[in-house]
């Protein structure tokens, strides 16, 4: 990705500021389809021995959205994350596919495909509406997923006037080339469910993590994740012997909250997140807690995250960003500052939705 190409799209993402979402086609009765793009620019400093300056195109997405009739929906999304940082090449993926099927004309649904586990508030978010210019992602800790979706079946819906939501799936456990999930290993059980105080659960694929504007809502969630003899770990054994691996289930689970109130052109946001990983790539706690004060375009944040393995030292990072939307999520930027116990960094990002 060259500094010319990251320009460009810079220079796109002012322009989006005066554009609308992507357009949508009729396509016969009950039928239609969206297109959208998503882009995501950031350039970094990091204080480092390495080399401290990065520029890259953090996403890029190619976004599909339609129905085929009605009760018969689909989403596919390509992406092109990491393009160009520290030297990486440009490669696409198909991120997300999969087909929802409502059930009777009710608020539930069964989704198939490759899909966003289930699991928590934070992995089930869009990367269109985050809260900070990136995910929580030093807090999740998945094993055997493909940025945090697998292939496998959901059903998802509400109760009681969507104060109630709940999704919850099987699914196959993501096998990715080079990992070490086990050919053994059961089916993964993931589901997750919010109960709202104040407003209306999110029912949707993806969740809003700064819904700006929106009427007040408290929403607290609990999630599981689990998968038996999910993964293969090598054990030590004497020189010249051969190699031993043994089988290791994987277990997680999430308390968290999504909450935000609303006063004229100026609202306050709070996510938090407590976890609990039992898993061949981690084993103990990570949490979050982070916060945005938006007046009119401006907005102001603050996060606190911890990372404590049982074997290993408790990392504690802490995070403020200054945030401008020209046009809501469609087209903002942001600069953010961390510091604490990981490397001290300044990120700054641009991101325009068509």
């Amino acid at each position: 990705m060259t500094r010319w190409g990251i320009a460009t799209l810079i220079v796109i993402a002012l322009v989006a500021g005066s554009v609308s979402a992507g357009p949508q086609w009729d396509l016969g009765e009950d039928a239609w389809l969206k297109m959208s793009f998503l882009g995501q620019v950031h350039g970094s400093y990091t204080d480092t021995d390495m080399d401290p300056y990065d520029v890259y195109l953090r996403r890029a997405r190619i976004i599909l959205a339609g129905q085929i009739t009605d009760g018969v929906k689909f989403f596919v999304e390509t992406d092109n994350d990491n393009a160009g940082k520290r030297g990486s090449t440009v490669s696409m993926d198909i991120q997300d596919a999969f087909i929802d099927l409502q059930i009777l004309d009710s608020d539930h649904w069964v989704e198939v495909g490759l899909i966003l586990l289930p699991f928590s508030f934070e992995n089930r978010s869009s990367a269109a509406s985050l809260l900070g210019l990136d995910y929580n992602a030093e807090t999740v800790k998945f094993v055997n997923s493909f940025v945090w979706r697998d292939y496998g079946a959901e059903l998802h819906g509400a109760f009681f006037d969507q104060k109630v939501s709940y999704c919850v799936g099987a699914f196959d456990g993501y096998d990715a080339a080079g990992a070490a999930k086990n050919p053994e290993a059961d089916v993964r059980l993931t589901g997750h469910v919010a109960v709202n105080l104040l407003g209306k659960a999110e029912t949707g694929w993806f969740f809003s993590q700064n819904r700006q504007g929106a009427d007040p809502y408290v929403s607290v969630g609990a999630g599981y994740d689990w998968q038996d003899k999910a993964t293969l770990v090598s054990l030590p054994v004497p020189d010249g012997e051969a190699a031993v691996t043994a089988e290791t289930d994987s277990e997680a689970w999430v308390i968290d909250l999504q909450s935000g109130f609303g006063v004229g052109d100026s609202d306050v946001t709070i996510n938090a997140a407590w976890y609990d990983w039992d898993n061949s790539a981690f084993n103990g706690t990570t949490a979050f807690v982070e916060s945005g004060v938006r007046i009119d375009k401006t907005m102001l944040t603050a996060k606190l995250s911890v990372q404590d393995p049982e074997d290993g030292e408790r990392t504690e990072d802490y995070t403020a960003g200054l945030h401008y939307f020209m046009r809501g999520h469609n087209a903002r930027t942001g600069i953010e500052y961390r510091w604490g116990d990981s490397d001290s960094m300044v990120l700054a990002g641009v991101q325009f939705l068509l």
